[in-house]
């Protein structure tokens, strides 16, 4: 018997949300739910789920909108409504494989002792077409060694690739929540696979569009609560590494990692709120040679 998926899309953006919806429905496993949870969206998303008529379909709207400060609210929310064994997050423009299902499920199979699965992914435009993919991983990996590929800019990932046995997303508290969910799904991630590691699917599988609508596209907003979610993130993986044997190595190329994303980030603030940080740079743990270069 196949077991059963709870796929949920927190709604918020109407544009290619039937698309997304689609992508589920026309998986080749049908043994599912779908979890759509239109997160006080302003914008007529009613109409959109109304549209399919389909019994595996559960539709929540909240009551005020959480995911505007922090998407992970939302995600969590998703969560709660969720049924099945295995959990996985569908961005509201993002698109599946007709497959993923299928292929998650058998590797979910051939390694009992995981708890996250991934599946590869690739870049679409507005129209569909693919502009770049994400480089494909190895089948099983530690958590720890994912950890130092990502720091060594060797692993990107989103949130819609991934599925999870969800009793053990549930045992860490969900999805991490940091400010505006900046780096939340890697947290996330970290965190379930500390035991048991990752299992990863070389097919492409997952579709992330980048639609200029996603908050990671938006270089020049929030810049502040991404330093903050960022020195959060730092604290949670150091705890995570508490007593690893390579912890001070591994913190180092974290380190190094976090150093550019703020190079990056402080180059995209406007200069006011560069002057405005400057002025509070201990409280958020800032170089002021870091913000001085950033303002020249």
């Amino acid at each position: 018997m196949t077991p059963l998926v709870s796929i949920a899309i927190p709604a918020y953006k109407k544009k290619f949300l039937a698309d997304a919806i689609q992508s589920v429905l026309n998986q080749s496993i049908q043994d599912f739910e779908l979890i759509i949870v239109n997160d006080k969206s302003p914008e007529d998303i009613d109409s959109v789920v109304e549209h399919f008529n389909d019994k595996r379909i559960r539709y929540f709207t909240n009551e005020t909108n959480l995911g505007g400060k922090n998407p992970a609210q939302n995600w969590n929310k998703c969560l709660s409504y969720a049924k099945g064994e295995y959990f996985a997050l569908l961005c509201d423009d993002d698109l599946y494989d007709k497959y993923f299902l299928e292929q998650m499920l058998t590797l979910a199979e051939r390694h009992p002792e995981t708890n996250v699965f991934r599946a590869r992914a690739n870049f679409i435009n507005a129209d569909g077409k693919e502009i770049n993919r994400y480089a494909s991983a190895p089948e099983w990996e530690s958590w720890d060694d994912y950890l130092w590929h990502v720091c060594r800019n060797y692993r990107s990932q989103t949130i819609s690739e991934w599925m999870f046995r969800k009793k053990a997303l549930d045992a860490v508290g969900g999805y991490a929540m940091l400010p505006l969910a900046w780096y939340a799904d890697y947290l996330s991630v970290f965190r379930v696979a500390k035991d048991g590691g990752i299992a990863s699917v070389s097919n492409i599988l997952v579709h992330f569009r980048l639609s200029g609508d996603n908050i990671s596209s938006q270089d020049n907003k929030n810049n502040i609560q991404k330093i903050v979610a960022a020195n959060q993130y730092r604290v949670a993986v150091a705890e995570l590494l508490k007593d690893h044997a390579d912890r001070d190595n591994l913190l180092g190329s974290l380190d190094g990692l976090l150093r550019q994303h703020r190079k990056y980030n402080l180059k995209h603030t406007p200069k006011g709120t560069l002057v405005k940080l400057y002025l509070e740079r201990k409280k958020y743990q800032v170089p002021g040679k870091a913000i001085l270069k950033a303002l020249l």
